[in-house]
């Protein structure tokens, strides 16, 4: 569901409003009316004095007794993205499509995969490159 946002009447409350305030008070009418709040009749009507409003204040009774979505909607959680999950989740991938890789060779081709082998010796030697130290020797 979109955030309902009242539009909010500018400082003095007697300053003039134009096209694009009307147009925001009828849609967070339309999503009041959407969610059930408002009936046929009573949406109609309602819309039609926002789009007779003058004046920002003239817009406020619109939406007294409409709850603002603003202040009842949770928080959207946030992502944090962990680089070393998600670098372990692409080498989970990559790993089961190369052994779907050799099995899909073996059945079409029918010769060993002997071409992955290469590629197999590159990743074991990266993934083992700077973990050991010379002394280990």
């Amino acid at each position: 569901m979109s955030d309902i946002s009242h539009p909010q009447p500018p400082v003095p409350r007697g300053v003039r409003i134009g096209t694009v305030e009307r147009e925001q008070a009828a849609a967070a009418l339309a999503e009041h009316f959407a969610a059930g709040r408002l009936e046929t009749d009573e949406f109609d009507a309602r819309v039609r004095q926002a789009y007779l409003a003058k004046t920002a204040a003239d817009l406020t009774p619109l939406f007294a007794d409409l709850p603002d979505e603003q202040r009842f909607a949770p928080e959207p959680d946030r992502v944090r993205r962990d680089p070393g999950r998600e670098a372990a989740a692409l080498r989970t991938l990559v790993f089961v499509v190369a052994v779907l890789a050799a099995i899909l060779w073996v059945a079409l081709v029918r010769v060993p995969p002997l071409v992955f082998l290469p590629i197999v010796w590159l990743v074991l030697a990266r993934r083992g490159f700077g973990r050991r130290s010379c002394r280990a020797w």
